[in-house]
This record gives structure tokens, C-alpha cells and sequence, in this order.
């Protein structure tokens, strides 16, 4: 009996061992295992966030570098359009510019101012426009040769008005009555 007691007491003590091994299996599974996987799947879906937002975040560096080219273009082509601007501060001082300018390129074409002044303004959309009014006497050829200086120019300034009379005698000449708008910006010329 002793025996068959003994082998009792080893199936009991063998039960108990590996019963003992599968609890602190179990134990280690839930407290320790199971956490670290909860804490690595966190993560993980953690990394996949940033990652997404850092691929977010190269997608828009990239369109802002390219912003800073589009801007460093844009301001090279306002000062161009600037540079086409009659220079003034003021509608008079843009009209007085105006009327220097015309007056020199007339005398290259031989054309005879006889009278010129400055117009009252007028708008165009939302900008404001300096007047100058000519009183011409030239030739035809002459003229022409005028207009082409002033096309030439590429300014910011157009011909709204053009009256023309013959003078008939021994040299064909006519008189030529014309205004000149110039675009005046003002402050939305400057940055």
C-alpha cells in the first residue's frame, strides 16, 4: 500500500508541477505577453499614423517649395508690368511724365506740338487715369513715325481720342487733337 500510495503522491506531485507551469503560463500570457502585444499593436498602428502624416506632411513641403518658386515668378513679373508704368507718385505727376515722354518722342518724329495740358481723370475698373491732351501739327509720315515710338514703348498708356484736320496748302499738313490715358496705380504699385 505504501507503494501504490507513493505512486499516488507522484501522480498528485506531477499534476500539481505541471498545473503549477500552466498557471504561470496562463499568469504570463495575461500580465505579461498579452500587454507587451496590446502595447507592440499600439504602437504599431502609432507608427502607421505618423507615418502617414510625415507622407502628408513631404506632399505639402513639396507644393510649398514649389510655392516659393511660383512667388519668387510672380514678383518678377510685377516689377516687369511695373517698369511699364508711367513713373509718378501722384495723377499729376503721372500725367506731367506722360507729356515729357510725348513731347521728346514728337521731336524725333518732327512732329509740332502747338498746345498740350493736362486732362481731367478718369477711372478704368478700379485704377485711376492721367489725361494729357495734344494739339498736333505734322505730316502724315510724320505721325505715323510717332505713333509707332509710342507703340514701341509698351507703357501703360492707350490713345482714347484722336481728331484729325487738313491744312491744304503748299505743304499738306494736318492738325492732329489727341488724348492720352495713363494707368496710375498708386499704392497697389508698391509691395
Amino acid at each position: 500500500m505504501i507503494k501504490g500510495g507513493l505512486t499516488g503522491h507522484k501522480k498528485q506531485s506531477f499534476l500539481v508541477r505541471y498545473g503549477i507551469i500552466v498557471i504561470a503560463f496562463i499568469l504570463w500570457y495575461v500580465f505579461i505577453l498579452n500587454p507587451i502585444n496590446s502595447k507592440i499593436e499600439s504602437t504599431k498602428n502609432g507608427l502607421e499614423a505618423q507615418e502617414f502624416k510625415i507622407q502628408r506632411l513631404k506632399k505639402r513641403i513639396k507644393r510649398l517649395s514649389n510655392i516659393d518658386k511660383e512667388f519668387e515668378q510672380e514678383m518678377k513679373r510685377f516689377e516687369n508690368l511695373k517698369k511699364r508704368l508711367i513713373p509718378g507718385d501722384t495723377l499729376q505727376m503721372v500725367a506731367t511724365n506722360m507729356q515729357n515722354s510725348f513731347l521728346q518722342k514728337a521731336k524725333k518724329a518732327k512732329v509740332e506740338v502747338l498746345v498740350y495740358r493736362s486732362g481731367s481723370p478718369r477711372s478704368w475698373r478700379d485704377y485711376r487715369l492721367a489725361v494729357s491732351i495734344f494739339n498736333l501739327k505734322s505730316n502724315l509720315a510724320n505721325f505715323l513715325e510717332l505713333l509707332q515710338a509710342l507703340d514701341r514703348e509698351k507703357r501703360f498708356q492707350r490713345i482714347n481720342n484722336v481728331n484729325f484736320s487738313t491744312i491744304r496748302g503748299k505743304k499738306s499738313e494736318i492738325r492732329i487733337n489727341m488724348e492720352i490715358e495713363g494707368l496710375f496705380l498708386g499704392d497697389k504699385a508698391r509691395l
